[in-house]
């Protein structure tokens, strides 16, 4: 298989774009990745695919669709075009048999010229959140098919598939021999908190304020802040009382994972696969700034199965979260009770790359049996 992978320079695009690459590449000849020009991700993304003989990176300019700022247009406009001028250069060069898209607004300008030079080729595209972006529903119109994150109404173009979960996460890690490890005590209520990649001031000041109003509560944390907000902590942890590891940024949150009583986070896609797959209870706070409100959608399909409480970033959201936080810490059966509803969300009908190798099998049918000959 010659197989072209486009992402968007976000976490949630290019870390499942990494999984599945690094699933299909021992049945590929080649694959091609595609992504934004000056992208700061690029080293972890070459970092996490250890096998890069088979793999060639291609950039492209893209630039997001100017929603609010209608002025800023025509530039976009200039760049789209330039896109997709790269675009072509690159399936000239490579001519992919298949195309597999994470989405965002890189995707857009590959996924059109791809459709126009090669008509045939399979595109695939997988949409992470609980309800497709505005970039998913246009180019549902002329992919292949569509794999979702998320149960999905029967629709013969879309596809429950679930988000991949990174390599590591896999590996089996015993919860007593981490526990040891930091120092905890295998008989406390653990929290486990952070914001995203890049943490969340917000919730770090509201945790440490929630802390040094309720003293001598019986629990542990591991507090993952972000490296901007990590000294100003610390700092406060100093005069809570309490068990702590705080941590700017881990890429250990697996272990973490494993002995959490109780998450607090953010409510991206990645990160409630994550929380299914581990089956960890939750309070959500999802980021209030989020495109398309797609954190909300995803806080409230947790809540819906019963696995997550939900506090929005609003007025006095504060003292909702406080008053969430403190019910569940004094009432530790809710928690069990919220874990066991995770056995009720349904399992993805089919994984990522099994999909694609079936499509391209389909496709190329005749071509895969003469070399089995």
């Amino acid at each position: 298989m010659n197989i072209l992978i486009v992402s968007s320079p976000t976490g949630g695009h290019f870390y499942p774009a990494i999984e599945v690459c690094k699933k299909i590449l021992p049945d590929c000849n080649q694959i091609v990745f595609v992504i934004q020009k000056n992208n700061k991700f690029i080293n972890i993304i070459k970092k996490e695919i250890q096998n890069l003989q088979k793999i060639k990176f291609e950039f492209i300019t893209a630039t997001k669709f100017p929603r609010k700022n209608l002025l800023s247009f025509t530039k976009f406009l200039f760049s789209f075009i330039f896109s997709l001028i790269e675009t072509l250069l690159i399936l000239l060069k490579y001519k992919p048999e298949l195309i597999f898209s994470t989405g965002g607004y890189t995707s857009v300008p590959v996924i059109i010229c791809s459709k126009i030079l090669f008509p045939f080729i399979p595109i695939i595209i997988h949409e992470q959140n609980y309800i497709p972006s505005l970039t998913t529903k246009f180019l549902s119109i002329i992919v292949t098919k569509v794999c979702t994150g998320f149960e999905t109404k029967n629709n013969k173009k879309f596809v429950y598939t679930g988000n991949p979960v990174r390599e590591n996460f896999l590996l089996k890690i015993e919860k007593d021999e981490v526990i040891s490890k930091i120092g905890f005590d295998k008989n406390k209520l653990t929290l486990l908190i952070f914001g995203g990649s890049q943490g969340a001031q917000s919730i770090n000041t509201a945790i440490t304020n929630f802390l040094k109003e309720n003293k001598n509560l019986d629990l542990q944390i591991i507090h993952i802040t972000g490296q901007l907000d990590f000294s100003n902590v610390v700092t406060k942890y100093q005069t809570i009382n309490v068990k702590n590891l705080v941590l700017p940024y881990t890429d250990k949150i697996n272990d973490f994972y494993t002995i959490a009583d109780l998450v607090i986070c953010r409510a991206g896609a990645m990160t409630i696969t994550e929380l299914i797959y581990f089956k960890k209870p939750a309070i959500l706070i999802p980021l209030p700034t989020a495109a398309e409100l797609h954190q909300n959608y995803n806080a409230e399909f947790l809540k819906k199965h019963g696995c997550a409480k939900v506090v929005y970033q609003r007025d006095n959201w504060q003292n909702v979260f406080y008053k969430t936080l403190l019910d569940l810490i004094s009432n530790p059966q809710e928690i069990k009770n919220m874990q066991k509803k995770y056995e009720l969300i349904q399992q993805p009908l089919v994984s990522i790359d099994t999909l694609i190798k079936n499509i391209y099998k389909k496709t190329y049918a005749k071509r895969y049996k003469y070399n089995n000959l």
